[in-house]
């Protein structure tokens, strides 16, 4: 009884946390917590998950062919644009390896968009039936670390990377959301 009052609370929690149509066939969606924002494609389904850690917002496509999720961390030190080098995209790939099984294919770079820098790490792993391509985005904030990841079966990652691209433009951190 307990866990469906708990689910019961984060389904509200999210609810309240899109807030309204963006550009043509996008939603936004905000954090409960007025950390970030991002918008996704309308027919796409999003959840809350919530753990041990911060909450984790989820944007699966209607034929769960396509994913998207963003996850938020919080760093010991704030990182600055110019921190963002190969070494930081290297440590992303140790810290991909290290947390999940069978990657491969690992590609890293680092690209800058609208004065943000990031890494981008592409790789495959195994998926329940079929395998999996996968692109991470790392968005270093101040003393936050956003990382988005897209993820398709492989089969299909080309017709969705046009869709991650659209999402990902539109991350917005809780330091752009308080500026008018």
């Amino acid at each position: 009884m307990r866990q469906r009052v708990i689910c019961c609370g984060i389904i509200l929690m999210a609810s309240v946390a899109v807030a309204a149509q963006t550009r043509q066939g996008y939603l936004l969606f905000t954090d409960p917590g007025k950390r970030f924002s991002i918008e996704f494609p309308r027919e796409w389904k999003w959840m809350i998950i919530s753990g041990s850690g911060e909450p984790i917002a989820t944007f699966i496509q209607p034929k769960s062919e396509a994913a998207v999720v963003v996850e938020r961390f919080r760093l010991k030190q704030p990182l600055r644009p110019d921190d963002i080098t190969d070494l930081f995209a290297e440590i992303e790939v140790d810290y991909l390896k290290e947390n999940q099984r069978g990657v491969s294919d690992v590609v890293a770079r680092v690209v800058a968009r609208e004065g943000l820098r990031a890494a981008v790490v592409d790789y495959s792993r195994p998926g329940l039936n079929e395998a999996e391509r996968v692109r991470m985005y790392s968005f270093p904030v101040g003393e936050d670390l956003y990382r988005v990841t897209c993820m398709a079966l492989t089969s299909r990652f080309q017709r969705y990377d046009a869709d991650f691209e659209a999402i990902v433009s539109t991350l917005k951190s809780e330091e752009k959301l308080r500026q008018p």
